[in-house]
């Protein structure tokens, strides 16, 4: 299932996860076990496919975001291609939206950003209160787009946050911390 998605982002030059990232992701999944997963903006939503089959054990379930309409569409047919029904899509930006209507009493327990880098601390920001006591938070890219992240950095420095950084080769990051 995935290596066909992955074959398909490589020939249309799409953007996905590198399979070290996903490596970490699957491993935070199993070490966390999360239930309630938002994942935001993935493109034709690789990274959901991967996310919603490793929660689908424990009945968990994923909503997803993506602002590109092509995108969104593709990724509605991967869904039902490959029977991911755990899986709800939304097709707009959730800064853009009052977030407490798609989470109606619902904690969320992870949250995984793989969006635009300088927009790292709203998201984080935007979900906060919904985020569970403890929920791991997990952002691509936050080294190679450092330039671009100043504002998380800071953020997480001024409120004694701690986060640890995992190398993804060959210049990639991602961060995980908690809420």
């Amino acid at each position: 299932m995935f290596g066909k998605l992955r074959e398909y982002a490589i020939m249309n030059n799409v953007p996905i996860i590198k399979p070290e990232a996903e490596t970490i992701l699957i491993n935070c999944l199993n070490k966390y076990k999360p239930t309630n997963v938002v994942e935001i903006w993935t493109a034709i939503w690789y990274s959901s496919l991967v996310i919603a089959n490793k929660i689908s054990s424990r009945w968990g379930v994923l909503t997803t975001f993506e602002v590109s309409y092509k995108s969104y569409i593709i990724a509605l047919e991967n869904f039902i291609k490959f029977w991911q029904y755990n899986i709800t899509a939304y097709n707009i930006d959730p800064l853009l939206i009052d977030l407490k209507n798609i989470f109606y009493k619902k904690r969320i327990d992870f949250l995984f950003v793989d969006a635009v880098m300088k927009l790292y601390l709203d998201f984080y920001i935007k979900f906060e209160d919904l985020l569970e006591n403890n929920a791991v938070i997990l952002l691509d890219n936050v080294i190679k787009f450092k330039s671009k992240t100043i504002a998380l950095y800071e953020f997480l420095e001024k409120n004694q946050i701690d986060y640890k950084i995992f190398s993804v080769p060959p210049n990639d990051w991602i961060m995980m911390f908690k809420k």
